[in-house]
């Protein structure tokens, strides 16, 4: 009996589609908590920190193998990059990392991550 059987999804970066086996998403906010003076707290400031995005997955280029690990390692415009994870888009994203694993097959292991400050948006609304 088969539990599950999961599939690699495509993840679009930048002009780079990588077929995404595992992904991470993380996000912090900052909050300043003080005291009353009836010895309760109350949030007084709070600050959303980046979002960290982490993609592991298999990229194809017959001809070239490393083309796209290369072209992710000079990804770091101004503007950063759009990526599209299934239902979700990040914008203005930083890629603050990759790495690139060749172990001789037809693809490339590669793993890319990025870090970014806007909201996730919701592609064709939000789904359960």
């Amino acid at each position: 009996m088969k539990l599950s059987e999961k599939k690699a999804f495509p993840v679009k970066i930048g002009a780079m589609t990588l077929y995404c086996e595992k992904m991470t998403l993380s996000a912090d906010t900052a909050v300043t908590v003080n005291p009353t003076v009836t010895g309760s707290s109350v949030v007084t400031n709070k600050c959303k920190k980046v979002t960290r995005l982490s993609f592991t997955g298999r990229i194809y280029n017959k001809e070239k193998p490393m083309f796209y690990a290369g072209f992710a390692n000079n990804l770091n415009g101004n503007e950063g990059v759009e990526i599209i994870y299934r239902d979700l888009r990040f914008v203005r994203c930083i890629i603050t990392g990759i790495k690139a694993v060749d172990g001789g097959e037809d693809f490339v292991e590669l793993t890319v991550e990025a870090s970014t400050r806007s909201a996730a948006y919701f592609l064709d609304g939000v789904t359960e």
